[in-house]
């Protein structure tokens, strides 16, 4: 990997780093569950499980989207990453808003605003994903 394309990769994980932040955050606060360990370990655990679960197919995109076959399996896989997406892109802009405006987005431009970064972060995810994984890069 060049330094150039490591440079990207660097900026890149920022954004994903805050994007699966975010998304446990909102994933967190759409159950309705403890961010707090000692109180109920078992909810935070979940919580902490399926955002693995979201991030996880996030962060394989280049994975999924490269698969061979149009069999049953392969686009269960690609529907099942379809709703990660959305999943992702909801919780994050949940997690982004209370973080950057305290839960309110106040006027039209704050709310467009927060779109264009939610899917700023979403999208960085997924080009990390190609970054790491494509073939052009020399990785495998």
């Amino acid at each position: 990997m060049s330094a150039g394309i490591r440079a990207v990769a660097i900026v890149l994980v920022a954004g994903a780093v805050w994007d699966l932040f975010t998304t446990f955050y909102g994933l967190a606060r759409y159950f309705d569950l403890p961010l707090n360990p000692g109180i109920n370990p078992v909810q935070f655990t979940f919580g902490l499980v399926l955002t693995a679960i979201i991030f996880g197919f996030v962060i394989a995109t280049h994975l999924v989207w490269t698969m061979k076959g149009d069999d049953l399996m392969v686009q269960v896989l690609k529907a099942a990453w379809a709703a990660c997406i959305a999943i992702n892109l909801i919780t994050s802009w949940q997690g982004t808003k209370h973080f950057v405006f305290y839960g309110d987005d106040g006027d039209a431009a704050r709310g467009i605003g927060l779109a264009l970064a939610t899917a700023l972060t979403v999208a960085s995810t997924i080009f990390l994903s190609r970054l790491v994984m494509g073939k052009e890069t020399g990785a495998s």
